[in-house]
């Protein structure tokens, strides 16, 4: 898995130079490249921010993308269920959650980045108005069995029953809570301030925009990453202490349903496989 994620990261870093496309790495992968100089051992993504003039031209580049291997998978894609874009290998399976059918492959996470010039409260709020948009979409995009709401009612789980009751309704009407979510969007997009923000990513980070603006290459295992340059005020808004390790039982990487790392499948040759 690893090794298929450098290969993305380095076809990527060359893709995005070769179309003058700026991004810098985010999250863990920052992390990783400070604490471990490569991956955080448990983790098994890479995480990316771009500039939301560069991020909306990347999601336009997939007739450039397909013919190397590779595509742009976004909310314009029917069924997938993140409020960003993921750069993904066109010959490796991944279904990540079971209620979730779609079907992608090994990705970098590519996270759209605003500008904004308002109190801190003001973008919070809009992080939290955003999430509760894009949670009824994907509630509307889920697929829920009977058996899981028998569960949930066994265990008087109110919250999980909730889950199933609203997506049954939900369910013929995800275009609607989309295009709330995009709508939203559109109310923030094209401003440009001293803070910098992941809109749909924790809620309440506020950065600094020059943060991304003036970067550095770090060593990321056999290659290098390209970070903020004042990496150390990043990571301790996200982290704390970000060179003393999680405990155990938080050092966990993300779910997998199904993974092939050999071909893409589709949701219904995923499905007769498991049921053999």
């Amino acid at each position: 898995m690893k090794q298929h994620l450098l290969d993305t990261l380095k076809f990527a870093q060359q893709f995005f130079r070769d179309h003058d496309l700026r991004y810098v790495a985010c999250g863990g992968t920052v992390l990783g490249a400070v604490r471990h100089k490569g991956f955080i051992p448990w983790d098994d993504d890479i995480d990316i921010y771009m500039p939301r003039s560069d991020y909306n031209r990347l999601l336009d580049m997939n007739n450039l993308l397909r013919p190397q291997g590779y595509e742009m998978i976004s909310v314009r894609d029917r069924g997938y269920y993140m409020p960003f874009a993921k750069l993904a290998d066109l010959n490796t399976t991944i279904w990540e959650f079971e209620r979730l059918p779609y079907v992608l492959g090994v990705y970098i996470d590519v996270f759209p980045l605003d500008e904004f010039d308002e109190p801190d409260a003001v973008i919070t709020a809009r992080q939290y108005r955003s999430h509760y948009f894009f949670d009824k979409y994907i509630n509307a995009v889920s697929r829920y069995s009977l058996s899981f709401f028998w569960n949930s009612l066994l265990h008087a789980d109110v919250h999980q029953c909730g889950l199933y009751v609203l997506n049954q309704w939900r369910r013929h009407r995800p275009e609607r809570y989309l295009q709330a979510f995009l709508d939203f969007e559109q109310t923030y997009v094209g401003r440009s301030g001293p803070k910098a923000v992941c809109v749909t990513q924790w809620e309440g980070r506020i950065f600094q925009t020059e943060w991304f603006t003036d970067t550095i290459e770090l060593p990321f295992e056999d290659t290098t990453v390209t970070v903020p340059r004042q990496y150390d005020s990043y990571l301790r808004l996200l982290y704390g202490d970000y060179m003393q390790l999680p405990p155990a039982e938080q050092r966990i990487s993300h779910p997998h349903f199904f993974t092939d790392l050999t071909r893409r499948l589709s949701v219904d040759e995923i499905r007769a496989l498991r049921h053999c």
